[in-house]
């Protein structure tokens, strides 16, 4: 399911690139205001950085296998990662994401034989719409360098075959790539201890499925 360092992917406009992704996901009740990490541990401020409207349809198999293993596959538009995303768990708890040019209409190739061990040969369909608005904010340390970035999504989750639309908010905590390990543990004691709580599950779409926010 996922290339050797021998073999990297390809070069070019439409090769699959990798990350990977290390964030954890808090509680953000509707109202409260995002929390000002500016003076935790190296990050010297925190910055706005823009808002994005995010539109995301998620594909799996009939009976969720994809989820059941805790892989997500969607194709998203809005904000400056729009495409193919397409998320691995990994044994340290994060998670290796794939991207893949949002213009392929179905599910990239690349991407489908990533899972195909986990599909098991079924089709890959739209199983779920998720659409964020996305306030994004910049810690910096005392050199300007982001190290982290704190997203205060306001979602609405749909899934059309059951006439279900759920709302929730949430933050997320994501490390820059090339940000210290350790400073993910650092910024989230300091989110629980101005009251935040971790969040229950692992992604936007674990959480529709299991029909968590307001109805």
């Amino acid at each position: 399911m996922t290339p050797s360092p021998e073999n990297p992917e390809p070069n070019g406009a439409d090769a699959v690139s990798m990350i990977i992704e290390r964030e954890l996901k808090f509680e953000l009740p509707t109202g409260a205001a995002v929390p000002d990490l500016a003076g935790v541990g190296p990050v010297a401020r925190q910055d706005f950085a823009g808002e994005d409207v995010l539109e995301a349809t998620y594909f799996d198999t009939e009976g969720n296998r994809l989820a059941a293993a805790g892989i997500t596959l969607r194709r998203r538009s809005g904000g400056a990662d729009a495409g193919w995303h397409l998320k691995l768990p990994t044994s340290d708890g994060h998670r290796q994401e794939f991207h893949a040019p949002v213009r392929a209409a179905t599910v990239p190739e690349e991407l489908a034989d990533r899972v195909s061990d986990v599909t098991g040969g079924l089709s890959l369909v739209p199983v779920a719409r998720i659409d964020t608005t996305r306030s994004t904010f910049e810690l910096r340390d005392q050199h300007q360098r982001v190290l982290a970035t704190l997203a205060d999504d306001a979602v609405v989750g749909e899934l059309p075959q059951r006439a279900v639309v759920v709302r929730w908010r949430e933050l997320e905590l994501e490390l820059a790539k090339d940000a210290d390990e350790s400073l993910l543990d650092v910024l989230a004691r300091e989110l629980r201890t101005l009251g935040m709580t971790t969040s229950r599950w692992p992604s936007k779409l674990k959480r529709l499925l299991s029909g968590g926010g307001d109805r």
